[in-house]
């Protein structure tokens, strides 16, 4: 059986999600930062810099979030995935379009307004937000121009590139990042949140990404 460890965080979210898509059971163990959890020398021979989330599949450590979210769905027979490699490339890029780009500059709110406000008691650098928000204002259009064209991110059927999405989106439930001007990005993620995968993922994340 799969082992997940995770935290409040967009990553985590994403492999526990995208395991609940795929029907798969799992074990997820939560880690606590205050504690440490993450840096314990049991957790450093899974994950060698004691980053979360991080999984074992019969004893086998296997991390990066975007990876354990393709080893996932290609252990469940391709499900939210794809055997034709031109069909994988194209959800490939999207999940790495969201890895390099659009998620890069969300992280950017939840570290300054989350993780910044909470775990250092400092107030968020304004600069770097400012420069987040101008990135994300050209890199949102084109998802929302993929969901004016299909339900989901890759097409009619939803992929890892949507639950990898989704867990970043979820951001802005938290944060001052905003979907208001992106009607499209608006419905899929409204469409994605009343999934069966949603309610059983955030039994194990409790508040979401608030750490109050």
């Amino acid at each position: 059986m799969l082992k997940i460890y995770g935290a409040k965080t967009f990553n985590a979210v994403k492999a526990v999600l995208t395991t609940e898509e795929c029907g798969m059971e799992y074990e997820y163990i939560n880690m606590d930062f205050t504690k440490g959890d993450h840096k314990s020398p049991d957790y450093m021979k899974i994950h060698p810099l004691g980053k979360i989330p991080a999984m074992e599949d019969d004893g086998h450590p296997i991390f990066e979030s975007n990876n354990m979210c393709r080893y996932i769905a290609n252990k469940s027979g391709r499900k939210l995935y794809s055997a034709d490699p031109l069909e994988a490339a194209r959800i490939d890029q999207i999940v790495d379009f969201i890895g390099y780009h659009v998620g890069k500059w969300i992280s950017v709110y939840f570290f300054q307004e989350i993780v910044m406000k909470k775990f250092r008691g400092a107030d968020p650098d304004a600069a770097a937000i400012e420069e987040a928000a101008g990135f994300l204002k050209e890199q949102l259009p084109y998802l929302d121009g993929l969901l004016a064209d299909h339900k989901f991110l890759c097409g009619r059927d939803i992929t890892i590139a949507d639950t990898v999405a989704f867990a970043m989106f979820m951001t802005h439930e938290y944060t001052t990042f905003d979907i208001v001007d992106y009607e499209n990005i608006r419905r899929w993620y409204d469409m994605m949140k009343v999934r069966p995968s949603y309610a059983a993922t955030m039994k194990h994340f409790p508040g979401g990404y608030n750490f109050d």
